[in-house]
């Protein structure tokens, strides 16, 4: 059996190659994805702003540990208003030996209590509940005043430096919120975000 040789059969490949070489890459862009970046951004700062309230609530704490344990330290971010609090307890103990421990007893209870408060006001921040927001901001400033009074001038630099953060997680807030009606408005009247 003799085999019959094979024909090569030309084979147009270049139809294939322009169709490939014609047809342009699409990428389709998520047109939601700057406006979803800026919420996240906005976000975190007032998130970042809100949490000012758990830090003054832990520093006030360990504040009052330390003064009403005898310690003459305290920190900068922590309340003036505890602060009082734990000085009048000791001078009472101070004067009075037996109230010692009812005294120091009251001032950290009464810690506690300011410190629950203010955790309070830094989770309801963060929901955002802005009225919560700045009525916290406006008692840690009226805060402050105490120690203008006491003349510790450091610990009133850092209630400016803490209040600052939190306008600062305020405005982040508001602009959140803001931008939040305004996709929903647009996206109901059945327009696109941004336009």
């Amino acid at each position: 059996m003799d085999p019959k040789p094979v024909q090569a059969v030309p084979v147009d490949v270049s139809a294939d190659q322009a169709s490939e070489a014609v047809t342009p890459e699409v990428v389709t862009a998520d047109p939601l994805q700057s406006v979803r970046a800026e919420l996240a951004q906005l976000h975190a700062r007032g998130t970042s702003g809100a949490g000012w309230f758990f830090w003054i609530a832990a520093l006030s704490l360990i504040n009052s540990i330390i003064s009403l344990s005898g310690g003459d330290r305290h920190f900068v971010v922590g309340l003036g208003v505890t602060f009082v609090a734990d000085i009048v307890a000791r001078v009472v103990a101070e004067q009075n030996p037996e109230l010692a421990a009812t005294a120091k007893g009251i001032a950290f209870g009464f810690s506690v209590l300011v410190a629950g408060v203010l955790c309070l006001f830094g989770w309801l921040s963060r929901r955002p509940i802005l009225p919560v927001f700045i009525i916290g901001m406006v008692l840690y400033l009226l805060d402050g005043l105490i120690y203008v009074r006491f003349e510790d001038w450091m610990s009133v630099g850092f209630h400016v430096f803490v209040l600052i953060g939190m306008w600062s997680g305020f405005q982040a807030y508001r602009q959140m919120l803001a931008m939040k009606a305004t996709l929903q408005q647009q996206l109901a009247a059945g327009g696109t975000p941004g336009s």
